[in-house]
């Protein structure tokens, strides 16, 4: 196939399937991009952008217009019960983005949907998918619009929506994993008289496995995570809450596709992949996949998505489990040890540049 007039359907204009699209289009090809969606999110949801990200959204001139609406957090602070245990400092990562940019995912959407217009692409919102084939020598998608519904004859498919996905669904590929019990809650407020580092991350963690984390994600609005039912409760110290934008809770999924493509059909992002949002990859692993997926389709080099981009999926998923179970640990045996481990990170800089760069995605 002609790879300029190859025809590419993206179900998902989510961050993975937005990258895939941006991606494809600076290499001169015209992908259709649809959603069920009304528009980008009204939900922040992720928002940590990593270095690698940042890296591989500069071709397409999203980078610039993210890191003058994102907020640099150089620094994340770690709390025991009523000690700081250890500051990782982003600005000893060896990089020219020695941070991690904070973005609000509606943000992140609403600039990669609009410098995807500029390479004559709109992202078709209100459209799904509603079933897919595959034939030998093309893919078959019955899509509806406005009530309507349509069938159209593709090239290639690349499936980035979400953890429900239906394109991952239609060719039968299994979403292998479990979903923890324990319930998480999410807050996004304006907090004023903030107590703490501004623009800095706060973690605590206490002995009875509670913990949170909070995250500012604009001028004196925070994003806060929990183990538990109020993520606000475990963000100690002397602040006043001047408005709850979003209350939610959910359970935190650990799976992972037993394969990312078929003959003609790719996944990629919450598709392929999901995990704790400890480590804050799960975004940036679904750009990353997208990247790959654009790469190796003008490459010609498909065949080999799977076995590329899988095992870094499986490799996090691994970590971010760990990281999550001892995190939430009250075993004091475990405690002690993580708290002696990172107290030590903490004290010695040079052996903040590996937990650094994973996080950054420089290195898996």
């Amino acid at each position: 196939m002609l790879r300029e007039t190859a025809s590419i359907l993206i179900v998902g204009a989510g961050p993975t399937g937005l990258t895939a699209a941006l991606e494809l289009a600076r290499r001169g090809v015209h992908p259709r991009i649809i959603d069920k969606k009304d528009g980008p999110t009204p939900l922040s949801k992720a928002v940590g952008i990593s270095a690698h990200s940042l890296d591989v959204l500069e071709a397409s001139g999203v980078s610039g217009k993210l890191l003058a609406k994102g907020l640099k957090v150089r620094h994340a602070h770690f709390h025991t019960e009523t000690r700081e245990l250890v500051t990782i400092d982003f600005s000893l990562l060896p990089h020219r983005y020695n941070f991690l940019l904070s973005l609000p995912q509606r943000d992140t959407e609403r600039i990669m949907a609009e410098m995807l217009a500029t390479f004559g692409i709109e992202v078709e919102w209100r459209t799904q998918l509603v079933g897919l084939t595959q034939q030998a020598d093309k893919v078959e998608a019955r899509i509806t619009r406005g009530g309507e519904e349509e069938r159209h004859s593709f090239d290639i498919a690349f499936g980035a929506d979400g953890a429900d996905s239906s394109v991952r669904k239609a060719v039968g590929i299994e979403f292998e994993g479990y979903t923890h019990r324990r319930q998480w809650s999410i807050t996004d407020a304006e907090i004023a008289s903030w107590p703490y580092e501004p623009g800095a991350a706060q973690a605590f963690l206490n002995r009875s496995g509670d913990i949170g984390f909070i995250i500012p994600i604009g001028d004196n609005r925070f994003r806060a995570v929990s183990n538990t039912p109020d993520a606000l409760a475990h963000v100690p110290g002397n602040y006043r809450v001047s408005q709850v934008l979003r209350t939610d809770r959910f359970h935190i999924p650990a799976k992972q596709a037993s394969r990312y493509q078929t003959a003609r059909v790719f996944l990629g992002g919450d598709a392929a992949h999901v995990h704790s949002p400890l480590g804050a990859r799960g975004m940036n692993l679904g750009i990353e996949d997208a990247a790959s997926f654009a790469r190796r389709f003008g490459d010609g080099t498909l065949a080999g998505y799977t076995d590329e981009r899988r095992p870094v999926g499986h490799r996090w998923i691994e970590l971010s489990e760990r990281i999550l179970s001892t995190a939430q640990s009250t075993n004091s045996f475990v405690q002690t040890f993580r708290n002696l481990v990172m107290w030590t990170i903490g004290t010695v800089p040079v052996l903040q540049r590996p937990l650094l760069e994973r996080v950054a995605g420089l290195k898996e």
